[in-house]
């Protein structure tokens, strides 16, 4: 019989030697205690023989034993399917075993002294075998969700169309797209001009696809959906803490998520001021520095800019810089409007239909002539967006049939619209011209406070912005205006 004395003694000094430079504190006297429980992890010490030398309680409640009453019992009668290939010196880790009626995952490794086998330490996952299925589903399941997240940040951040998607026959669009093909493949920063619906879009994904960053991302900046207080930290970025309720990680900008690609600035001529000399800063020396950043970050991308309004008109009227619209100018597209296309109009009838039917589940294939005769003489004010609007709303329109007539156009297409008129004098584009003119003007005497000019015009201030947005006014104040220009005690907002 052994000592009792000299085994604690060795147990001490087993201990001592296996934590090494730490010292024994009652934590890891409890982390062995812990250990030995086997509450997560069932633990059988058996001989090279199979003997079982030790069980831990939990293992033994398994069983239905008694505390002790595994010494000496031959492992293979309580898992008479184990191999005892561990004896051999061969760790089996994690194979799925069945346990007393149960399936298991089982691990059996070897335990050396001296370079040969003295024992085996089984190690038995007390769970279930169906609950870890059930775990790895649910890991599998998140790894699913988060490739489908990554895939939708690829999508977000890529470009979705080429010249393929850009229709027309007629000779000043084909001008025009011949030009993209010709400057997509070079570095060259590029400035899109157009009416809105014109497909300046379109045309920003299909230089960036035909460019040699076109497996790089492409981000899309809509510039009049920018707060005018957050417009620096969206476009450049923040350092942490920079400003109230910023993240405490701080936030790449538009430019650094370009890197490498293109970042397309749609209206730009909304930006404001301050913002226009940093991006003067930007194209020239290709770096950016945070808001509340003090190190600058060198960044690679290319420029396509878009606006809707001239640009020139913006700097005689210093809303726009005339550094920067010069920096942005070195290779303009000038995209025609649909009025001055009109041999396209077939094309995209043809085209959306098709889109149209699929969509809303319908058949309507057709278009008569007169009704294709009524859209082209139409001065279509929004372009192919609106024509797209409104060939959805003259198929939902008919009633029976697969052909578009003329009684189901909306009635606003038959009114006599003034865009073609050249000299300027339709009644129409005098009233729209005089609107957007007063509004202007009163925005200029209120410093840009909305409130007090939609007051002043007796509209609601809903009604002005809607305007605003339809005539193109910026939403903020001419800058040789005071910034807090008082109206009635008031300040600018």
């Amino acid at each position: 019989m052994e000592n009792p004395h000299f085994i604690k003694q060795d147990l001490v000094e087993v201990v001592l030697e296996s934590i090494g430079g730490y010292k024994l504190t009652p934590l890891l006297l409890e982390m062995i205690r812990f250990l030995l429980k086997g509450i997560y992890e069932g633990l059988i010490l058996f001989d090279k023989e199979g003997n079982i030398e030790f069980m831990d309680k939990c293992t033994e409640k398994f069983f239905g034993l008694k505390p002790g009453e595994a010494k000496g019992l031959h492992i293979t009668q309580l898992v008479p399917n184990t191999k005892l290939s561990a004896k051999f010196g061969v760790p089996c880790i994690g194979k799925i075993q069945e346990v007393k009626g149960q399936k298991k995952i089982v691990s059996e490794l070897p335990i050396k002294k001296g370079g040969e086998v003295v024992g085996v330490l089984g190690k038995v996952i007390v769970h279930e075998l169906e609950e870890i299925e059930n775990l790895n589903k649910e890991i599998q399941n998140l790894k699913v969700k988060i490739d489908y997240y990554k895939e939708g940040a690829k999508l977000i951040n890529s470009s979705h169309y080429n010249f393929e998607n850009l229709l027309g026959i007629s000779p000043k669009f084909v001008k025009v797209k011949q030009l993209a093909l010709k400057i997509a493949p070079m570095e060259a920063n590029v400035l899109l001009e157009g009416e809105s619906g014109t497909g300046k879009e379109l045309f920003a994904h299909s230089i960036h696809n035909l460019s040699r960053r076109r497996n790089r991302p492409f981000i899309r900046v809509n510039c009049p959906s920018i707060p005018f207080e957050l417009a620096e930290s969206e476009l450049f970025g923040y350092e942490k803490g920079a400003f109230s309720g910023a993240r405490n990680e701080g936030k790449p900008g538009k430019f650094e998520l370009s890197e490498g690609g293109t970042i397309f600035l749609d209206e730009i001529g909304s930006l404001p001021l301050s913002i226009q000399g940093k991006l003067l800063r930007v194209l020239q020396e290709k770096e950016i520095e945070r808001l509340g950043g003090r190190n600058t970050i060198k960044v690679n991308f290319r420029l396509i800019a878009a606006t809707n309004v001239s640009l020139s008109e913006l700097v005689a009227r210093e809303r726009f810089r005339a550094d920067l619209f010069y920096r942005l100018n070195t290779v303009p597209i000038k995209i025609p409007p649909l009025r001055e296309r009109n041999e396209d109009i077939p094309l995209f009838v043809d085209y959306f239909l098709k889109e149209i039917n699929k969509s809303v589940t319908t058949n309507v294939s057709d278009i008569s002539d007169e009704a294709l005769q009524v859209m082209m003489s139409y001065g279509w004010p929004g372009n192919v967006r609106e024509l797209a609007n409104v060939l959805e709303q003259s198929v939902l329109s008919v009633a029976q049939g697969h052909i578009i007539k003329a009684e189901n156009l909306p009635s606003f297409i038959f009114e006599k619209d003034d865009y073609n008129n050249e000299d300027g004098f339709g009644l129409r584009s005098i009233l729209r011209e005089t609107e957007r003119q007063t509004i202007e003007k009163v925005l200029s005497l209120t410093g840009g406070n909305k409130r007090r000019a939609a007051k002043l015009l007796g509209i609601q201030r809903c009604v002005l912005y809607q305007k605003m947005k339809k005539y193109r006014v910026e939403s903020y104040p001419h800058p040789q205006l005071a910034k807090g220009h008082p109206i009635n005690g008031e300040q600018a907002r």
